[in-house]
């Protein structure tokens, strides 16, 4: 009976491993497909039967790195700063109505949160014209303050700060009020227990920020101001003699501090949402 279980056991676990591992080889191909395409020619590129290159050539590289179809430095710099922006921001504010939201009562909190929530579920696309008409008012169009302001209001970071805030025990708040603390420096106190919370909501949104294609599409017009997505995706079908390899290296480049933030933080970003989901 105990060598039966055994291997049951065994098989079970041989079965998993080959589950999981053919499933986690149908999700990576994708991405292997683009690293190994960034150094083939197009008429490599479109035989699909064909994985490999013949020669593994760097020049598409060399040619993205030294700008020859854009300025690659200064629009990643600026993917960076309005990526990194947003979250800062995003994280800020969406952290203060969470903090309300969880602790307060207040007339219309209601029917706010219920507008905090419609941001979630409306599409960008059906405010992209009272949003360019916005940015156009205050004078930052082609601005990247104009891609990073509206990107800080965030539905989704309210109502998850407003899951966080109630795991925190009212009691905490009511010690630090009775030592004379204000509602400010009362949010503030509690801040450094939510540390976790507030990375894996910065991780979160600085993903989503660093992909957004709409807001900077509408917003940003000079070369220079560019984001990496809008710079990769207007090469795409600009010449029909365009190394395709620019726009798989391009990508793959793009892949690196996003993946990096996520490996760095992975640990705290699992903790964090396994105590939202079960609250």
């Amino acid at each position: 009976m105990a060598m039966k279980r055994i291997s049951r056991t065994i098989l079970r676990k041989t079965f998993s491993s080959l589950w999981v591992g053919g499933l986690g080889l149908l999700f990576a191909y994708p991405f292997l497909w683009m690293v190994v395409s960034s150094f083939k020619e197009n008429s490599q590129i479109f035989l699909p039967l064909k994985f490999w290159p013949e020669f593994w050539d760097l020049s598409f590289f060399q040619q993205l790195l030294s700008s020859e179809w854009f300025s690659f430095g200064k629009v990643l710099l600026n993917s960076l700063v309005i990526s990194l922006g947003q979250s800062v921001g995003a994280v800020l504010f969406t952290s203060l109505a969470g903090f309300a939201f969880a602790k307060h009562s207040f007339r219309g909190r209601g029917v706010l949160f219920a507008a905090c929530l419609c941001l979630i579920v409306l599409p960008r696309q059906m405010i992209a014209v009272p949003l360019f008409q916005w940015v156009h008012t205050l004078g930052l169009y082609d601005s990247i303050w104009g891609v990073m302001l509206p990107g800080m209001t965030s539905g989704l970071g309210v109502l998850y700060f407003t899951q966080v805030f109630k795991l925190i025990p009212n009691a905490y708040l009511e010690a630090a009020r009775i030592e004379g603390a204000g509602e400010w420096r009362t949010y503030r106190l509690v801040l450094p227990m939510l540390g976790s919370s507030l990375l894996s909501y910065g991780l979160i949104h600085f993903i989503l920020a660093w992909n957004e294609h709409l807001v900077p599409m509408l917003i940003l017009n000079s070369p220079d101001h560019q984001t990496l997505p809008l710079a990769l995706s207007s090469l795409y079908g600009s010449s029909l003699r365009f190394p395709f390899a620019v726009l798989m290296a391009g990508s793959f480049l793009a892949m690196i501090p996003t993946s990096l933030f996520f490996l760095i933080s992975y640990k705290r970003f699992k903790n964090s949402l396994s105590n939202v989901m079960m609250s």
